[in-house]
């Protein structure tokens, strides 16, 4: 048997293969501006913040993030906080840092979908980068930002522990001092020296500080997810 393929066979295939949409890949798109508080287990001027190794050959931090501005798709971000802990080890300059774990933590008292929105941005990257993910969970987050930049900033998580982050002076009694193009996970510009003092514990990890390494920054982030 024969089998002729005419010239109208085949600009009919073509037409059909041409002609069918490929299921494109759907994205949500994101991104905040916050003020960040964080405390850690390094002495004042933590070295960390100089891509130095940490003083205790690991650092352990838990910090605190309040949104001023931002966005999950449709879903406004303004005034939300979450907050995260962990650990790592090594030297950023040297090439030897590690990521062990982070765990987050979300508003409580978020919106449903704002809380799905945070879940979505803290379990894809950078974030779900940092060493091994150890859960997030949704808390009441308190963040505490002065209106005087000399006082206090304090912050609490759930009932896991809370921490008071001061500014610290140099010179100048009336302006604290500031590390300019720190070494850090965040891209933050610059970030004030503080004193932190208090306690935290969660996942049978610990932090007791007294006179620890306290930060104070902003930053701005974004990022796409995948679904």
């Amino acid at each position: 048997m024969r089998i002729l393929i005419t010239g109208s066979i085949i600009i009919g295939v073509f037409f059909i293969l041409s002609s069918t949409t490929l299921p494109q890949e759907e994205t949500t798109t994101w991104n905040m501006k916050a003020q960040m508080v964080v405390a850690d287990t390094c002495q004042v001027s933590c070295p960390c913040l100089f891509g130095l190794e940490p003083q205790h050959g690991h650092c352990r931090f838990v910090g605190g993030v309040k949104i001023i501005e931002g966005k999950y798709g449709n879903v406004s971000l303004d005034g939300v906080t979450w907050g995260y802990m962990g650990e790592f080890t090594g030297s950023v300059k040297a090439g030897t840092q590690k990521w062990l774990y982070t765990a987050y933590y979300i508003d409580k008292n978020a919106s449903k979908e704002q809380q799905e929105s945070l879940r979505s941005i803290l379990s894809a990257p950078p974030f779900a980068n940092l060493g091994e993910q150890l859960g997030i969970k949704a808390e009441v987050i308190k963040i505490e930002i002065p209106n005087e930049p000399l006082k206090p900033y304090r912050m609490s998580i759930g009932n896991f522990g809370n921490i008071t982050v001061e500014p610290v002076m140099g010179n100048d009694p009336n302006t604290p001092q500031k590390v300019l193009n720190p070494v850090y996970p965040f891209p933050a510009k610059e970030i004030t020296l503080g004193s932190a003092e208090g306690n935290f514990k969660d996942h049978k990890k610990n932090l007791d500080l007294k006179k620890n390494s306290g930060e104070i920054s902003e930053f701005e982030l974004s990022g796409v997810i995948k679904h």
